[in-house]
């Protein structure tokens, strides 16, 4: 799974592509597809991340820059700067570490 979800990674991917591939590895966007459109639709130029979840917590982070923007979002062009994964165990440690984070500097 994971070295197919680095194929993401390069210049010239479609949003669309890159969903359909997310999806079938169980990855999907919190939106609903008008919002997920939206989304893509309205980018500006400049480095963007979105999220994709999993059931079970994990997430695939894309870090991008639009390339072609497209009216149908979907359609739209970006170049894949970065693809992160974390499992549900890494965010909830990150959690944890910025909760203490801010008690210590509250105290």
């Amino acid at each position: 799974m994971l070295k197919r979800i680095q194929n993401i990674k390069g210049i010239g991917k479609r949003v669309r592509d890159i969903n359909e591939t997310l999806n079938r590895e169980g990855f999907y966007l919190p939106w609903n597809d008008k919002q997920s459109e939206l989304f893509f639709r309205s980018l500006k130029r400049e480095i963007t991340t979105a999220d994709w979840n999993d059931e079970a917590g994990n997430k695939i982070r894309l870090i991008f820059a639009p390339q072609i923007i497209k009216a149908d979002g979907y359609d739209t062009t970006i170049n894949v700067i970065e693809v992160e994964y974390y499992t549900i165990e890494q965010i909830v440690e990150q959690i944890r570490k910025q909760l203490h984070a801010q008690k210590q500097s509250l105290s």
